[in-house]
Parts: structure tokens; sequence; C-alpha cells
């Protein structure tokens, strides 16, 4: 996907993610998708992205929400 301007704060919560995911530290990565969704809305009602930015950012949020949907929390 190409966007505009990427967002740094978005960007290193991703990376985050991805590095969770890569060493299957997966209550870590949950965690993570969660506070990606809560800062990917608090900058949508800011209004900081461009719509087209958003749509990016939603992709990639989607994308990890579906990574995870079927790991067991294990606490």
């Amino acid at each position: 996907m190409f966007w505009n301007k990427k967002d740094k704060e978005l960007e290193k919560i991703i990376e985050e993610i991805k590095v969770d995911l890569s060493n299957n530290y997966k209550d870590n990565a949950v965690l993570g998708i969660k506070k990606l969704r809560e800062t990917l809305l608090e900058k949508e009602n800011s209004g900081k992205l461009k719509e087209k930015d958003l749509a990016a950012y939603r992709s990639i949020l989607s994308d990890f929400e579906n990574d995870v949907k079927n790991f067991k929390r294990t606490y």
C-alpha cells in the first residue's frame, strides 16, 4: 500500500507487533494490537491522518487481528 506520510508512532507500534509475532510472543502481540487500535482511533478522532493513510493503517490492523484471532491467552 502507498500512502502520503507514514506516522512514526504507528510505525513503531507496528514494528513491535511484528517482532513479537516473529518471536512467538503472542500475549505481547495481542497487547500491541490493542495499543495500535487505540492509537489509530485517537489519531482518527483528532484528524491527524488523511483518509488514504487511515485506510492503509486500518488494513494493517485488520491483518494483525486476523493473525492472532485464534491465539489462546496464557494468563
